[in-house]
């Protein structure tokens, strides 16, 4: 059973649409699908009355298009409109809208208290899956009167008032003999079935690559925005243990790339070298004595992490060996106290080294090729399907969420996999890209809804960037990219068609 929830959805509608296939397609594609289903239900639709009740969102756009074709096929369609033509929120629903008001055989009424809505059949076309909170008027009154109406109860995609991931009952909520949802099924339909019926699942033509590959949606989708009354702290405080006396840019590419990525507090632990650099005034420093991270400092360290949303470690901490040590319990303390990590660079080096590790799925870990390669004890090819399996054995060994870097991105949990490809340029093997790559993925988990959506959206976020500034500036220095991140999570589809201008 292909269950998809209500972000993910977003992400293929969205991705669809940079992969050619407009959402206004997507929509036809629905309502089509919807007056076929009820065409098998009822047989000849011909003189058969047919009661839609119309919101203003997408799912409103559905409801028109279903009324289109079922209009053609006979059936005496009438839609009570609960909000002004002029309130339509969806540009597709208004494209859709302004088709069916020029239909003499469709009748468009205002929605009103007192009517009877029985017919042979009744569509919800009220609230879809962007539903928040209990159902309010005039919503409430309209699916009361839908669920006393006498008639075959059609739900389009979700019921109205059931919460489309949870199951959960918003007050108030249709109860349907048949659900058309559209692509997959929503974790919802499967908890709520009393209000479900039967359920059908629509092939809207969504494209596989869609899915298969990430894209814009995987940045517009899953990236929270911040409300007008964002306070300091409300964005994620983000802590980076990285660097070394040896190693003094990475920890900054690190701290500034998770600052672009809209944190609103940063700090830098890192060895004295290191802060004593002072090439950021964005990005508070702690310092940590000495040349190397070393277990003097692992209690301060606990303590620090307390206080911050999100670890980052690794990049420039070297090789030493209690410096690896040191890392490794960090790792283990911070995991105990199920605090989200981004592990990377000589800390993926250290973790190679213990036999046995759950990290609990709290974890992103980013290795290249050869990181990955000591992770897994072998060598690995090159080539995408090998790296596929990589991931995938990574995510399964270390119980983590995998991003395997390289001209061709992976990322997993262990059971999906997806795939960034195509997008950035070579120059971004060029060394600190990783490291920018792993303070942008810690700097978006406080903003997204799981670790694994941030490790999406960042992969996505890095590779545009990185090929933004390679063609605009002539490299993809690390610098560079990070200028370019606020831009890319601000406009993904913008940045990624100025990207992909003049491309063969």
């Amino acid at each position: 059973m292909n269950i998809v929830n209500t972000e993910d959805m977003r992400v293929l509608e969205i991705n669809s649409r940079a992969l050619g296939v407009p959402t206004l397609l997507l929509m036809e594609n629905a309502g089509a699908s919807i007056a076929r289903v009820i065409e098998l239900e009822l047989g000849s639709l011909e003189n058969k009355d047919i009661t839609i009740v119309a919101g203003k969102g997408g799912k409103a756009g559905d409801s028109f298009v279903a009324a289109r074709h079922l209009s053609r096929l006979g059936a005496k369609v009438k839609i009570y409109m609960l909000y002004h033509p002029s309130e339509i929120v969806h540009d597709d629903a208004k494209f859709n809208y302004r088709i069916i008001s020029k239909m003499k055989s469709i009748t468009i009424q205002r929605f009103s208290r007192d009517i009877d809505l029985s017919s042979n059949v009744i569509i919800d076309g009220l609230l879809g899956t962007g539903i928040k909170g209990r159902v309010r008027e005039p919503a409430a009154s309209a699916i009361e009167l839908m669920n006393r109406a006498k008639g075959i109860k059609i739900a389009i995609d979700v019921p109205s008032g059931i919460d489309p991931d949870t199951g959960e009952v918003l007050g108030i909520a249709f109860k349907a003999d048949i659900t058309v949802t559209m692509h997959a099924i929503k974790p919802g339909l499967i908890r709520a079935k009393e209000y479900v019926g039967k359920v059908v699942v629509a092939n809207i033509g969504i494209p596989p690559e869609a899915w298969t590959y990430l894209g814009p949606g995987d940045i517009i989708a899953r990236i929270r925005r911040k409300p007008r009354t964002a306070k300091k702290g409300d964005g994620g405080r983000i802590l980076v243990i990285a660097g070394s006396s040896r190693y003094i840019g990475a920890p900054w590419l690190t701290a500034l790339a998770a600052w672009a990525a809209g944190a609103d507090i940063v700090t830098l632990a890192a060895p004295t070298p290191v802060l004593a650099s002072r090439f950021s005034p964005e990005i508070i420093g702690y310092e940590l004595s000495g040349e190397k991270l070393c277990s003097d400092h692992i209690d301060k360290l606990i303590s620090l992490a307390g206080k911050h949303d999100v670890v980052a470690m690794g990049p420039g901490l070297g090789l030493d060996r209690e410096t690896m040590e040191t890392a490794n319990r960090l790792i283990e303390t911070l995991i105990n106290k199920n605090k989200p990590l981004v592990i990377d660079a000589d800390a993926l080096k250290a973790l190679a080294l213990i036999k046995n590790i759950d990290l609990r799925m709290h974890t992103v870990v980013t290795p290249h090729l050869g990181e990955a390669s000591l992770m897994l004890g072998k060598s690995i090819s090159n080539d995408p399907s090998s790296r596929i399996l990589a991931a995938i054995e990574i995510s399964k060994k270390f119980n983590t969420i995998t991003v395997l870097k390289g001209y061709v991105d992976i990322v997993t949990d262990g059971e999906m996999y997806r795939i960034r490809e195509g997008i950035s340029p070579p120059d971004m093997s060029r060394g600190g890209t990783g490291d920018v790559l792993t303070g942008l993925i810690a700097g978006l988990i406080p903003r997204t809804s799981s670790i694994l959506s941030a490790a999406y959206a960042g992969v996505m976020i890095n590779a545009i960037a990185g090929g933004l500034a390679y063609k605009y500036r002539g490299a993809s220095y690390p610098l560079y990219l990070i200028d370019f991140i606020p831009q890319v999570i601000k406009d993904p589809e913008k940045s990624l068609k100025s990207l992909m201008e003049g491309e063969q």
